[in-house]
């Protein structure tokens, strides 16, 4: 199913030329259980994709982190990138960006036109990042960067395994490992970006999701201050450990 409407999908990037001209507002609208997807008539093909896979991931992230949503939540898809990036309120934003949140919605570039560097299923993908996100701002709005976006991708999957084992790897080998405070860029996700904060935090999510679980995952989440109280150890004893478990687990070809 899912190939079938890749294909689908791809067939459409001919009908998206012919119409260039046309209004690229979101005006058509799709509903499911728990989400509002707003889109084009050139994003049409795509949209059930896009509801299926917030869909399958609702109850695992809901449950993962103990939160509900209480009203359905908004898409917003966007064929054109300038459009996009006017609707996150960063319309210089740099040309990566596949989505975020606007005011009260998610909005994502659009699987027929993903940015540089992404691909149909980045693209998808990045609504359930930012679902993530909107859970997390739940139970913590104030948490280090790190923290947030490690598990937006560790949940969501929205990035290359090979782009995040070969960033790692690299940076094993030339001894550039950064610290947590180094990847808590604050508001600046431009600076999170260079340094290479996705690949990074995505790791450290992993490594104390298998070490420790869930359940100090959230308390982290809670308390993002508290690593004694956690973890009965200090951040740096909780970065080494990290370093350890990249070692072992992305030093491998």
């Amino acid at each position: 199913m899912i190939e079938r409407r890749k294909k689908e999908c791809s067939d459409n990037i001919e009908v998206k030329d012919m119409h260039k001209e046309k209004d690229n507002k979101p005006n058509l609208v799709k509903e499911s259980q728990h989400f509002i997807i707003r889109y084009t008539e050139l994003d049409k093909t795509c949209i059930d994709e896009i509801l299926d896979v917030l869909e399958n991931s609702y109850d695992r992230i809901t449950n993962n982190f103990n939160e509900q949503i209480k009203e359905k939540l908004t898409i917003e898809v966007h064929s054109d990138l300038n459009e996009l990036h006017i609707a996150l309120g960063f319309p210089n934003a740099p040309d990566w960006v596949r989505g975020g949140l606007g005011i009260g919605k998610i909005v994502i570039a659009s699987p027929l036109n993903p940015p540089p560097g992404s691909e149909f299923d980045n693209v998808i993908n990045t609504a359930i990042h930012e679902f993530v996100h909107i859970i997390l701002n739940l139970i913590n709005k104030d948490t280090p960067r790190w923290l947030n976006e490690g598990i937006a991708c560790f949940e969501a999957k929205d990035n290359d395994e090979n782009w995040i084992r070969k960033t790692v790897k690299d940076g094993l080998l030339s001894d550039m490992i950064p610290t947590f405070k180094e990847l808590d860029t604050g508001d600046d996700f431009e600076t999170f970006f260079k340094r290479n904060g996705y690949q990074y935090s995505y790791t450290i999510v992993e490594s104390i999701i298998n070490e420790f679980g869930y359940d100090k995952l959230y308390s982290l989440i809670k308390f993002p201050n508290n690593f004694v109280d956690i973890f009965n150890m200090t951040e740096v004893q909780l970065q080494d450990k990290w370093v350890e478990y990249i070692k072992k687990n992305y030093l491998i070809s």
